[in-house]
């Protein structure tokens, strides 16, 4: 399965663009969006295009970072979620793609994933959205949302976009907390109450 142009549009919004070569919070040299020597893909196609590892005062064009975001998501961490959590609707496989992208492949061995895996949703996106999100033995601000837009996205499907979620046809969309089946309860108990007068 690859990630929707709005999943990687979603992991861009995250990571964001740097065109030179930085340390991360934990001191990981980075550049792009995110990329690290961590990455097999980044690691061969920054070595055959510079011959070396990447290195302090390295440049990255966005549209190069662009064309390797995209072929990190797909050919690497993509086919782990895969691998790991199955075929999923759009919206999980592009959550989880985003979370794999930025913790790790490891990451889809974890309560959330396990949880997902085993269909509870809800508790994949409640575990996600109040965990990971330290760097450094640090809690950052970033990471608090990013894992709480991540949980959101599982969830819903929202992307954070603007861009309303969308409902395949004749489903429901999922909510949380049980409020549709709640709301039915509640138009079944006034249907009821009506036909007694």
């Amino acid at each position: 399965m690859k990630v929707s142009e709005r999943g990687l549009a979603f992991v861009a919004r995250h990571e964001g663009f740097v065109a030179s070569a930085y340390r991360d919070p934990v001191g990981v040299l980075t550049i792009g969006y995110g990329f690290t020597m961590g990455s097999r893909l980044f690691a061969e196609s920054w070595r055959k295009a510079h011959g070396r590892a990447l290195a302090p005062g390295d440049r990255i064009s966005r549209a190069e970072a662009d064309r390797l975001l995209r072929r990190l998501i797909d050919e690497e961490y993509g086919r782990e979620v895969t691998k790991a959590l199955g075929e999923l609707p759009q919206h999980r496989h592009d959550a989880a793609c985003s979370v794999a992208f930025n913790l790790g492949p490891r990451a889809l061995q974890w309560r959330w994933a396990t949880a997902l895996k085993a269909g509870d949703v809800e508790g994949a996106a409640d575990i996600l959205g109040a965990n990971y999100n330290t760097a450094g033995g640090r809690k950052l601000a970033g990471l608090v949302r990013r894992r709480q837009e991540e949980a959101r996205l599982l969830l819903t499907g929202d992307y954070g976009d603007g861009v309303a979620a969308a409902v395949p046809p004749g489903k429901l969309p999922e909510v949380p907390g049980g409020l549709l089946a709640r709301l039915a309860d509640l138009m079944r108990a006034l249907f009821a109450l009506l036909r007694r007068r």
